[in-house]
């Protein structure tokens, strides 16, 4: 029965993404039932499970990707293509935070702590020194675990393979302005996960 649900929603939601644009070359337009599509396979050069290593400390994330998926933009019904994900961070031999159970659970999209659809390449303020046929995505990030007010995450994906072993560089930053309230002192400053870069390596 819940197959026959998939099925005709899925066929549902062909009917109406009458038009297919490209999630990389096109803009999002507020034009009811498009679909933004991973048309260059971008997504497929992340997919995976990657890990950085560090003596004892180690941080693993999974990433994958998700077609035809029902958003909003602006006052239109559209829909397009993700990458989500969770991760693992381990310090000192000490695990300090790890959502990838998180994976086997049927969630909405936008509800993972790692997503995302926005691909730069070499028109974009982030990837100036980029070749044409270079690709970085951007993803966002949330920890489960600290909330910090005024401030999110965002992940910089870049292929950084080395020979025949497949690599990500990963640029990990802070967004937004941490916010304290008068007479208070924050729990935390920053999130589970350091901010910074690190070299990922395809698993």
């Amino acid at each position: 029965m819940k197959q026959l649900f998939l099925t005709l929603l899925f066929i549902s939601c062909i009917s109406k993404a009458q038009t297919i644009k490209s999630l990389y070359d096109d803009e999002y337009t507020t034009v009811e039932g498009v679909y933004y599509k991973d048309t260059h396979n971008d997504f497929d050069n992340f997919t995976g499970t990657w890990k950085y290593t560090s003596g004892t400390t180690s941080l693993t994330i999974t990433l994958q990707k998700k077609t035809m998926i029902p958003s909003k933009y602006g006052s239109a019904d559209i829909f397009q293509d993700m990458l989500v994900g969770e991760y693992k961070y381990i310090e000192n031999g000490i695990v300090k935070i790890n959502t990838l159970p998180q994976l086997s659970l049927d969630l909405d999209p936008f509800d993972y702590n790692i997503a995302g659809s926005i691909i730069v390449g070499p028109l974009s303020q982030y990837c100036l020194n980029c070749s044409s046929n270079d690709r970085k995505v951007l993803l966002f990030f949330n920890d489960p675990d600290r909330y910090i007010l005024g401030m999110s995450g965002e992940m910089f994906f870049e292929r950084a393979d080395s020979g025949n072993v497949q690599k990500l560089k990963l640029k990990f930053r802070a967004t937004g302005n941490r916010l304290v309230e008068v007479g208070t002192t924050p729990p935390y400053t920053s999130f589970t996960v350091p901010f910074g870069e690190y070299i990922l390596v395809k698993q």
